[in-house]
């Protein structure tokens, strides 16, 4: 009852403790909100990247021509761990251009990743269609081009995202007015073409109807000599490029630029030349784009990202990012990449237009400033990835495990069968595929644990001074106490209690302060931006419009647990020092 007692009658007189008390609560507190918002950051982080990737992914090491016949592989993967697999999907991924026109002519150019997926079976093994800005495909992906209606705000993010306003017009809206407006263009460059043909016959010049020559005739000479435009979008396979020319010493081309014909007719860059009124042909020809729309394409949305600025929301009365756009759903690209080669010829490069029929958006710029997602047959038609027997290639195929399933399981059964030889075919879960920056993260909260620690370990120095203070001055009562009876180690149990004690409070008192700040982590942040003048977590660069932070009750454990034993472990050589105090000598001071 006295070690009670004792340590009660410390901990109100003894007030420099609280000095160690507060140490301990700042330490704990700081802990607990740095690992709540690290793993905040972790988790979104690893959400967005699963998101995007499947659970497991064969790919084929040879990346360009992939599996000779995907069908029969999906087969082998049934075969091998059906069991294990809720569903698959074959895709086909491969570099290449995005190029379209911007202000006036100007040709805008974007290295891609363009991704070839099979809508019915992409959305039950991937995430992509919650990251898309149309609600429609949100629920069931196509690439059909909406009429209207697409978000301004990805409510996937909770409506707390970049604005785009330019989505509002969006769709086949937006296709029309461009087509009616490029109609008028075209009218008013087939007049003038018409005036600049009249303006080249000289004013003596007989009238056309006179005139006994089409030859001699100069207005009827300056239309026939205007240069001829190359046509595209008709039956012809293509156009061949001066690259196709032999060279000097007769030497067959290394390097072939093709045009494939698509399903549909569909038109490519015009190669423009000679007068202002090159390529009006090709503007009569092609299909009505304000009816019909090339081969749907998803844009990452970084590809088509213009300036970003903070704007004021009179309604909300908060900043929010808003952020224009180059392109938007509507619009036509073009799309170039290698072609597959065969036994007879080299791999070459091809190109078509597609139309914009949504954006995606997951907040990894790895993927929105890459991805480009096109239909699986598309792109197989047009890198010659379909055989003459049907067969059709791919270069991977995306797996999702049933749930409860580790994916890990997955992996090591694949890789360890015979239908999959490593030689051939790389098999990865996508922590497998992201290990480097999951890792690079995991380090960066492991070293911030330890300087957070040694922090706290600071505190138990303190305690350690403070304690051997308090020996020295109560040595007299301690040989008091040691003279009525009192053991060595009750003199010990007191000391490592009120050691305990302090800890216990310092750790309850930071884990309260810890979860405050955590519940009102997006007000903290907004005053301490503030008070400095500048955005703490800048969302135009974390890409987070609210701090993402999650408290884990074994996290929180082991924070207290360690606070706790530095407390406890700093208690004991003040403790062991009072009890090996002799009452003679303790009475004699």
């Amino acid at each position: 009852m006295y070690k009670l007692l004792l340590i009660w009658r410390y901990l109100l007189t003894r007030r420099i403790a609280l000095v160690s008390v507060v140490s301990v609560t700042l330490g704990v507190a700081t802990m607990i909100v740095v690992n709540a918002v690290m793993l905040g950051f972790s988790r979104e982080m690893e959400n967005r990247i699963h998101g995007a990737l499947s659970d497991v992914t064969i790919s084929s090491r040879s990346s360009l021509r992939g599996f000779d016949d995907v069908d029969s592989r999906l087969r082998d993967v049934e075969k091998v761990a059906g069991d294990l697999i809720e569903a698959m999907t074959p895709t086909v991924i491969t570099p290449g251009l995005m190029s379209f026109d911007f202000g006036g002519g100007e040709v805008i150019t974007r290295q891609v990743q363009i991704v070839g997926v099979d809508c019915a079976t992409n959305e039950k093994v991937t995430a992509v269609a919650q990251y898309l800005q149309h609600p429609e495909n949100r629920k069931r992906f196509t690439f059909d081009l909406h009429e209207d209606g697409y978000d301004v705000q990805n409510p996937t993010f909770g409506n707390e995202g970049t604005v785009r306003t330019h989505l509002e017009s969006a769709g086949w809206k937006k296709r029309r007015a461009d087509a009616e407006y490029e109609r008028y263009r075209w009218q008013e460059q087939l007049r003038q073409r018409e005036m600049y043909a009249k303006s080249t016959k000289p004013s003596s010049a007989p009238p056309m109807e006179d005139s006994a020559d089409e030859d001699d005739d100069p207005y009827a000479a300056a239309l026939a000599n205007m240069p001829e435009i190359p046509v595209y979008g008709d039956d012809e396979a293509g156009v061949d490029s001066p690259l196709d020319e032999p060279g000097v010493d007769g030497a067959e081309p290394t390097v072939e630029v093709v045009r494939e014909a698509a399903d549909a007719p569909s038109t490519g860059p015009t190669q423009l030349a000679g007068t202002p009124f090159d390529g009006l042909e090709q503007f009569e020809t092609r299909k009505d784009p304000a009816t019909t729309q090339e081969t749907g394409a998803i844009l990452g949305v970084g590809l088509v990202s213009g300036n970003r600025r903070k704007h004021l929301n009179p309604q909300t009365g908060k900043d929010e990012i808003r952020e224009s756009l180059l392109r938007i759903p509507g619009e036509d690209i073009t799309l170039s990449f290698l072609a597959v080669g065969t036994e007879n010829s080299m791999p070459s490069i091809v190109y078509d237009r597609f139309t914009i029929v949504d954006l995606y958006e997951c907040r990894m710029a790895e993927y929105d400033d890459s991805f480009v997602f096109v239909p699986i047959e598309k792109l197989q038609y047009l890198r010659r990835m379909i055989a003459d027997d049907g067969t059709r290639l791919a270069t991977q195929i995306l797996i999702k495990a049933k749930p409860g399933v580790k994916i890990e399981e997955v992996r090591d059964r694949l890789r360890d069968s015979e239908e999959f030889p490593e030689q051939l075919y790389e098999i990865e879960t996508w922590k497998d595929q992201q290990a480097a920056t999951l890792a690079a993260v995991a380090t960066e909260l492991s070293i911030l644990n330890v300087l957070l620690f040694l922090s706290i370990a600071v505190a138990g120095f303190g305690i350690l001074a403070i304690f051997f203070m308090i020996v020295v001055e109560k040595t007299r009562d301690i040989g008091i106490l040691k003279s009525l009876g009192a053991s060595g180690s009750g003199i010990m149990q007191i000391y490592l209690f009120y050691g305990l004690t302090l800890g216990a409070i310092g750790s309850g008192l930071g884990m309260a302060l810890g979860f405050w700040f955590v519940a009102n982590i997006q007000e903290v942040a907004d005053f301490l931006s503030r008070i400095m003048g500048h955005e703490v977590f800048d969302p135009t660069i974390y890409m987070f419009h609210q701090v993402p932070a999650i408290i884990e009750p074994a996290t929180v454990a082991w924070i207290v647990v360690g606070s706790l034993s530095i407390v406890v472990a700093s208690s004991v050589l003040p403790a062991l020092r009072a009890a090996r105090l002799k009452p003679v000598d303790a009475l004699r001071v």
